[in-house]
């Protein structure tokens, strides 16, 4: 992704937050729904950005796409429209996204283990990363790895907790050389 084109699509994504106000979130679960039809027809894409098709047909397009919902999201889509940025869609829900987590202090917190987790291991990783991460809500989506060996590595943006047994080894490793005079 050029320079240009991501500044593109922070300018939309900032501008929806700042139109939408407290519909922030319904903005975005209107744009994730309309975002599935274009994910589930690639060709769309291209056909909606494609300078030969008219105005009209864009229209027509976007009209048939749009009904039902907010006046933010049908003029976001028509804005798409006229410049030719359709392709920049999805790119733009997943900012978006963020700026609305960040916005109601909720995170995806990605929790690393060598095997999955239960729904219920889930909830109360998720009660710990509230409190550690100082998050109000907190979405655990379990990554398996078999290099953790055994218990879990919490990441939520660029900070870490590591639980994982492989990590408490090294720890031990690095305390016992460092007791015994052979730090490295």
């Amino acid at each position: 992704m050029s320079f240009n084109e991501n500044r593109i699509i922070n300018n939309y994504a900032q501008a929806l937050m700042a139109v939408s106000g407290k519909q922030a979130a319904k903005v975005l679960s209107e744009l994730q729904t309309i975002e599935i039809v274009f994910e589930s027809n690639k060709v769309l894409t291209e056909t909606l950005d494609d300078v030969s098709v008219s105005s009209d047909q864009q229209e027509s397009f976007i009209r048939t796409l749009d009904k039902g919902t907010s006046e933010v999201t049908q003029n976001l889509l028509e804005t798409l429209a006229d410049n030719r940025h359709f392709s920049l869609l999805e790119r733009i829900v997943e900012r978006l996204e963020k700026l609305v987590n960040v916005s109601i202090n909720h995170s995806l917190v990605i929790a690393k283990t060598a095997v999955a987790i239960t729904n219920e291991q889930s909830d109360r990783l998720s009660k710990i990363a509230q409190k550690q991460f100082g998050y109000d809500h907190v979405e655990i989506k379990n990554v398996i790895d078999p290099d953790v060996i055994g218990g879990v590595i919490l990441t939520a943006g660029s900070k870490t907790i590591d639980g994982s047994v492989r990590n408490k080894l090294l720890q031990l490793n690095k305390h016992i050389k460092h007791a015994v005079g052979k730090e490295s």
